[in-house]
């Protein structure tokens, strides 16, 4: 499996790809699109943290027959927006 391209292939997506109110699914649409990803398997929420009291970090394992995919996310509460923090491909 090449990370590399799969990495770069996202970061560009996800840079070109605006704001979105459902980050999982879209990150999870994208990774499908790997083939060397295989199927979805599940996801599953790894970290909660309060960061204050407007803003929220969740990590999340996106799993998949091949891979797992690590993301953090930032949610605003009063926006209800979601930004990618970081992600890690193992």
């Amino acid at each position: 499996m090449n990370t590399k391209r799969i990495k770069l292939e996202l970061t560009v997506k996800l840079l070109n790809s605006g704001m979105r109110q459902n980050l999982l699914s879209f990150i999870q649409e994208l990774m499908l699109g790997f083939k060397e990803a295989g199927n979805f398997l599940g996801l599953s929420l790894k970290d909660n943290a309060i960061l204050n009291p407007s803003h929220t970090k969740q990590t999340y394992a996106i799993q998949f027959e091949n891979c797992t995919l690590d993301v953090d996310l930032v949610s605003n509460a009063a926006t209800q927006n979601q930004y990618v923090q970081g992600f890690q491909l193992r």
